[in-house]
């Protein structure tokens, strides 16, 4: 009978594969082979390594000690960036990039409406530094296009600076609810045919309604691009605007006031409106949609009011024309606002109580610890400054 030869003086036998632990990151699979170059098991791209020193073998993961960049306790929508990687320049950084981002998307594509305008005679003369250019339906979409253009700038900066992907923007479930967002949008149109009903029985059908050379496109194009430019502006302000102010406050509810403070006056002042009431009406919108976002832990909401409401007030447009519709100077509002501002409430209401029939969470831990999911932070969950 042959004898083997007993192992070096300090070096175990080697009796098969080791046994390998449970990976530490939920949803990724423990490493299936040992460390590079054994005998055995020969390869060069492994998830782990092995170190063998006459103990129980010693298996790391590569970037085991890498901060994660989704939440590892749970966190309301305003503060889903505050995660152990959070650093606090990545909010600074985000909003900038956006803005100029944004910025330079809507100049581009407005230049390109108007030398389109210019080029087919709707202008004979354009002074470009005027402050009242002519509203034409080429311009008219080229700004629905442009703000509609923050949804993808806002899903690649959460992406660059927060290493998020982009459905994590639209909700704490990761992803646009769409079942959620067409039940809401339902419940909004109902209130809003019930105001449209009571305008038409308290002022009477507008007369000055006609089919004009516009109509056919002015259609078209709020039908299509109406929705994206009402979802653009929720994704930019209630989404990324507002996580990256929450994520600069410990505290969960001063992060929800400021942001919901700065994000509607930002929404007011992006309308430029001189009217006072005009400027009641818009931070009313805006304190009601972050409301919604707060107790639906996502943007479907808004995104349903907002859509609801621009395509209603833009209804008549196509029959009536483009000139006035950007008109916001003082005077042009008037105490009537406040009954838009009683059905945004009660639209509001009417969301709210079906988010609380479907049990709707308003937080998540996404990177949570299996069995660590509480209201406690472990160590390592906040961010390295604070």
């Amino acid at each position: 009978m042959s004898q083997q030869n007993p192992p070096p003086q300090g070096q175990p036998s080697f009796q098969g594969p080791p046994s390998y632990p449970a990976s530490p990151y939920p949803g990724q699979p423990a490493p299936a082979q040992p460390y590079p170059g054994h005998p055995q098991y020969p390869g060069e791209h492994h998830q782990a390594q092995v170190q063998y020193s006459g103990q129980p073998p010693i298996v790391w993961y590569p970037h085991a000690d890498r901060p994660s960049e989704l939440p590892v306790v749970p966190r309301e929508y305003h503060e889903f960036y505050r995660t152990p990687r959070l650093r606090w320049w990545h909010p600074l950084v985000a909003l900038l990039g956006f803005g100029f981002a944004w910025l330079v998307a809507v100049l581009l594509v407005s230049l390109a409406a108007l030398f389109y305008d210019i080029a087919v005679g709707s202008y004979a003369f354009v002074d470009l530094t005027a402050a009242d250019i002519p509203i034409t339906p080429a311009l008219f979409l080229a700004n629905n296009v442009g703000l509609a253009l923050a949804i993808p700038l806002a899903l690649g900066i959460q992406r660059l600076v927060f290493k998020q992907r982009g459905g994590w923007l639209f909700s704490i479930a990761g992803r646009l609810r769409w079942g959620l967002l067409g039940r809401f949008m339902l419940v909004t149109l109902v209130l809003y045919v019930v105001l449209i009903a009571v305008e038409l029985l308290t002022g009477g059908v507008p007369t000055d309604l006609s089919v004009r050379p516009e109509t056919w496109f002015l259609l078209v194009s709020i039908l299509l691009t109406t929705p994206l430019q009402s979802a653009g502006e929720e994704v930019a302000l209630r989404g990324l605007l507002a996580r990256s102010i929450g994520a600069w406050f410990p505290a969960s509810r001063v992060g929800l006031v400021v942001s919901t403070a700065v994000t509607s006056a930002v929404f007011m002042v992006l309308h430029g409106a001189g009217d006072p009431w005009l400027n009641l009406q818009y931070v009313c919108f805006g304190v009601v949609a972050s409301v919604l976002v707060w107790k639906t832990g996502g943007l479907e909401a808004p995104i349903a009011l907002h859509v609801v409401n621009n395509l209603i007030g833009l209804s008549v447009v196509p029959f009536t024309g483009l000139d006035g519709l950007f008109d916001r100077e003082a005077g042009v509002g008037s105490p009537l606002v406040l009954v838009q501002v009683v059905v945004l409430v009660a639209a509001a209401a009417g969301m709210l109580w079906q988010a609380r029939r479907l049990g709707l969470p308003t937080s998540a831990a996404p990177a949570a610890p299996a069995g660590t999911v509480d209201a406690h932070e472990p160590p390592g969950s906040r961010p390295a400054w604070g």
